[in-house]
């Protein structure tokens, strides 16, 4: 019988190692979480949001960290096209659609989303949690300095670089002396949209342009305004590429 029991015994550890390593996740095929659509998620408020990236097309599950209360349901998930000469590791080349509802008192830089698959967990996706800056939409047609989408600061304009070649032009009125801070938040949330900022006077005339900044896609600019006036900030993608998945937030604020 002690010579039976010996024998079993590593069959019985050999089957249980097998079963653990069917369990593994396939790390090959763990999900990717690249940026949301929309980019801004609103605290108070349900909203759906599709998340963007690599390998999602077989998710069930996502997960929410940083806050309290919310709730979330994932909706479905799928593969989808990459657009012909866009860069697929920025763009993604699957999705999964959730309806978010964040408390209230959701804390901006708090908010995470992980994704998962059979392939084990995706990285903690920073979500762009609105602050207490007066929202914006960005509407259309602001493609021009003629057609120019009137703002008053401070504010964060929630908007999107609908197509290749679009251009978001936004005016303000300003007081001569007055420093203004205006900051593009994209790149950093995963967004495919490539920032160039450009600042302009009453005149048309260009103050100030800027592209990537500290090894950031994203632009900041600060320029203290000439005089009193109209001034107008006019928004491309550096490549020229857009689409729906091109969101962006741009804050602009006195200092």
């Amino acid at each position: 019988m002690r010579l039976l029991c010996l024998l079993i015994l590593p069959f019985a550890f050999a089957s249980t190692t097998s079963s653990q390593e069917k369990k593994q996740p396939d790390a090959k095929n763990a999900p990717k979480v690249l940026y949301a659509v929309p980019l801004v998620a609103k605290p108070g408020e349900k909203q759906k949001i599709v998340l963007r990236g690599k390998n999602l097309a077989s998710v069930k599950e996502v997960k929410v960290s940083g806050t309290d209360g919310a709730k979330l349901k994932v909706l479905g998930a799928k593969a989808v096209a990459v657009p012909n000469n866009y860069p697929g590791e920025r763009v993604g080349d699957s999705e999964v659609e959730l309806e978010l509802e964040l408390p209230k008192d959701a804390e901006p830089g708090k908010v995470k989303l992980t994704a998962v698959n059979s392939g084990g967990d995706s990285n903690a996706y920073a979500l762009l949690v609105r602050d207490d800056l007066p929202a914006v939409a960005e509407k259309e047609d602001n493609g021009g300095f003629d057609t120019a989408q009137a703002v008053s600061l401070p504010c964060a304009i929630e908007g999107t670089i609908k197509a290749e070649k679009d251009v978001d032009v936004f005016r303000f009125e300003g007081k001569k002396g007055t420093k203004v801070r205006i900051e593009v938040q994209a790149a950093r949330f995963g967004s495919p949209f490539d920032g160039f900022l450009t600042v302009h006077d009453a005149d048309r005339k260009t103050l100030d342009s800027s592209d990537d900044v500290n090894g950031s896609a994203d632009p900041v600019l600060t320029v203290v305004l000439p005089r009193d006036g109209t001034y107008f900030i006019s928004l491309i993608d550096a490549h020229d590429l857009g689409g729906a998945n091109f969101g962006y937030r741009l804050v602009v604020k006195a200092e």
